[in-house]
């Protein structure tokens, strides 16, 4: 395995001209996210063919050809499971590398296994163990030592060998479609703030009112100060705001959690969202309750006859329909609401439109 570190604008820029005939692309990045919202890029990894090359932002001025390279639709950009990735080019470059090849996807959707991390598909396809050692190293800190290096050039240098054959792999199978459009549907972040709020089902029409609009600011505050989360509001906190609702200054000393310093700084601004959130509209549930009777059955005939396609297809079933795309569907037909992007496309021809028929005729009024 061999690595060359880059630190001067000149050689990046011959780099990439070098390379610019190329097929595919395997990248990486490393960065920290301690005391931030935004993650700090650190180290970026690309390998097209034996060399691994390793960009040190901290040294590198003039990234223009970079998001040529990573914005050229005809160079396939290999990466394994890239939501944290994408959340660094989205910040530090303001772009999205395209078109973007996830290989935990497509190892799924060929029926290598589900959600499978990079060491265990390393060791998979290459039979060599990759050291977890380095995992949370300060990224940050220079020099960076041999071990990090190492460790860095490797995640590209596999990346690049097994990406390539799953991509062979998947255009023969005829699923690099499917591979295609389930990656450009992919956003920096994964499936968003509101997911962690898993209770979130359980609160009162006008709570989730309340619980929404507070997760709203918090992210527009921890983006502009850039500082994480919790850093301006901790979610149980929010949680015991949006079920207390307090309306006046004064009872946000009784929120469990709720710091003086907070109350003190940000106090009346969290008064006038809450009082806003329960002058508007509180009709919408924005976390619906878990499905229950009829519909518990309705998921478990769904989820029957998606594990049959599965092991028909040779696809984990997982990335056919998830327990949420079955309430998503639920809701569409309840609500009579436009499905889900991700349930459009490729899912909705070979097995969504079929669900939906099935839900057509199970809630169907009798003659």
């Amino acid at each position: 395995m061999t690595f060359e570190l880059i630190t001067s604008d000149r050689r990046l820029n011959e780099v990439l001209a070098e390379h610019e005939s190329e097929r595919f692309v395997a990248v990486d990045t490393e960065f920290r996210r301690r005391d931030t919202f935004y993650p700090q890029v650190a180290l970026v990894q690309l390998c097209w063919r034996d060399v691994s090359y390793l960009l040190d932002p901290t040294e590198l001025s003039d990234f223009s050809g970079l998001k040529v390279l990573l914005l050229n639709e005809s160079i396939v950009k290999l990466l394994h499971s890239p939501s944290e990735d994408l959340e660094v080019f989205a910040h530090w470059l303001g772009i999205l590398p395209t078109p973007l090849f996830d290989t935990q996807r497509v190892m799924g959707l060929l029926g290598y296994g589900f959600g499978v991390g990079y060491r265990p598909m390393v060791e998979q396809f290459v039979g060599v163990e990759i050291s977890k050692e380095e995992t949370t190293s300060d990224w940050l800190k220079r020099p960076l030592t041999d071990k990090q290096l190492n460790y860095a050039a490797l995640d590209v240098s596999h990346l690049r060998k097994i990406g390539e054959n799953l991509h062979d792999e998947a255009d023969e199978s005829g699923r690099l479609a499917w591979v295609y459009e389930d990656t450009a549907n992919q956003k920096p972040g994964g499936r968003g703030v509101a997911s962690k709020f898993k209770s979130a089902w359980k609160l009162s029409t006008s709570e989730q009112a309340i619980l929404s609009a507070l997760i709203a600011w918090r992210e527009g505050e921890a983006q502009r100060l850039d500082r994480p989360r919790t850093w301006i509001l901790p979610d149980k906190v929010m949680v015991a705001l949006a079920r207390r609702a307090p309306d006046h200054i004064s009872q946000l000393k009784q929120i469990e959690g709720l710091q003086e310093a907070i109350i003190r700084k940000r106090g009346e601004k969290l008064i006038s969202i809450i009082l806003e959130s329960l002058g508007g509209s509180t009709t919408e549930v924005i976390w619906p309750a878990p499905a229950r009777g009829i519909e518990r059955d309705w998921i478990a005939t769904m989820t029957e006859r998606v594990q049959a396609l599965a092991d028909v297809l040779g696809v984990a079933p997982q990335l056919l329909l998830s327990t949420r795309d079955f309430e998503s569907l639920i809701q569409a037909k309840k609500q009579t609401i436009p499905l889900p992007k991700e349930l459009s496309g490729w899912r909705y021809e070979i097995i969504v439109a079929e669900l939906l028929e099935s839900l057509n005729t199970a809630t169907a009024p009798t003659s």
